[in-house]
């Protein structure tokens, strides 16, 4: 006899998998049955975490670091973050109004948690993120995609705010596409933001690994920093992410609400992990400087290699590791044959919404010898099929 069980909430059980995670789980299963596939789906790094770091943790588990801690994090992680920021962006934070959370999704999670209400609506940028979305669903409230392809559009941001609209979430350097956000966008943006009360959400996972140009941000200056809630994290910088560890920096004095959630939920991050960050960040003048140029070196390879190529256009971004070309035909069928007959897990713009379709997502995150394979055969396939036209 069968037996069923009670109904699912809705928030979960209309809940769309991760496109990200779920390629993830494709590439492993191809892997392990045998088949050679070169991954560039992944938003992973594919860094080595420092030894020092691993070091910093070891030594903390050794001492004892095992058990609960301040919900709000380490006092001294919380004030080396906020040296950081104060370095990155100029803005000055007090280390009580930083947050030390479980990687840089759960900031996420936990800024929307403290800011949503049901029925509320959330300005999502596209092509962004995939949890942009689900996060806000998670919430109660209802992303709103707003098309943020090649710049953001002041008039189509001020058509989409209606009075249930409570927050814009803002990344930069963007993933899917690496476009580092100028400050006249931002400025626009917190303009608007300040005409119709709302917050921003500001994701800036990726800011450490600019290569060109500088880097704007809207908690920059006083009136926005007033309204904007800054989601980071170490994995990117690092190559830390299993670790999750991230950080959710807050206006003056609000940060005391936002930590309930932490207590309610996850309560704390653990000790030995935040001495890894500390470790981390001391390291940041060594180690970050050398990840850039290798992301930058292989970016210059692959779109010096790929721009150009039949059907494919591929502009050289300012950051990260990411690449986001033009394909000719459904980006959804180009990348399923990569994987098919290349071997080459990519992802498809529109996984990313709607405004990345006709794209392709290079994540440039595997060794050198693997890349040039990798793009070998994308290149080759276009000119065979261009051939055969």
């Amino acid at each position: 006899m069968m037996h069923t069980p009670p109904r699912l909430a809705a928030r979960v059980a209309t809940l769309k998998p991760s496109a990200t995670v779920e390629m993830t789980e494709r590439v492993r299963a191809a892997r392990a049955s045998g088949r050679r596939i070169i991954g560039l789906s992944s938003g992973d790094p594919g860094l080595d975490t420092d030894p020092r770091i691993v070091e910093a943790a070891t030594r903390a588990l050794r001492d004892g670091d095992t058990h609960y801690g301040p919900a709000a994090g380490a006092a001294a992680l919380r004030a080396a973050l906020a040296e950081r920021e104060r370095r990155r962006s100029g803005a000055v934070y007090d280390p009580g109004d930083i947050l030390i959370t479980p990687g840089g999704k759960f900031a996420l999670l936990t800024a929307l948690m403290g800011i949503v209400q049901a029925g509320d609506e959330v300005l999502v940028p596209e092509p962004g993120w995939v949890s942009y979305g689900p996060c806000v669903r998670l919430c109660g409230g209802t992303p709103v995609a707003l098309a943020m392809l090649d710049s953001i559009d002041p008039d189509g941001l001020a058509a989409a705010i209606t009075p249930r609209t409570v927050a814009v979430i803002l990344n930069s350097p963007v993933n899917p596409t690496a476009r580092v956000l100028p400050g006249a966008e931002l400025d626009a943006v917190l303009a608007l933001a300040e005409r119709h009360n709302l917050w921003i959400v500001f994701d800036q996972v990726y800011s450490d690994l600019l290569h060109a140009g500088r880097f704007a941000a809207p908690q920059a200056s006083a009136a926005g920093q007033a309204r904007t809630l800054v989601v980071d994290s170490m994995s990117k910088t690092f190559g830390m992410t299993g670790w999750r560890l991230g950080s959710l920096a807050m206006p003056a004095g609000t940060a005391k609400s936002f930590q309930r959630f932490m207590q309610h939920s996850v309560y704390c991050v653990p000790g030995f992990v935040q001495q890894a960050g500390l470790a981390a960040l001391a390291l940041f003048d060594e180690v970050v400087p050398r990840y850039r140029a290798l992301f930058r070196t292989r970016q210059e390879y692959a779109a010096g290699r790929l721009d150009g190529a039949p059907g494919i256009q591929c502009p050289l971004p300012d950051a990260g590791f990411y690449l986001f070309p033009t394909v000719a035909g459904d980006d959804k069928a180009v990348a399923a044959t990569w994987l098919d007959e290349l071997g080459v897990a990519s992802m498809p713009g529109s996984s990313f919404g709607a405004a990345g379709a006709g794209h392709i997502r290079l994540s440039l995150t595997t060794p050198q010898s693997d890349l040039q394979d990798a793009i070998d055969g994308i290149v080759h396939l276009a000119e065979q099929r261009r051939a055969f036209a």
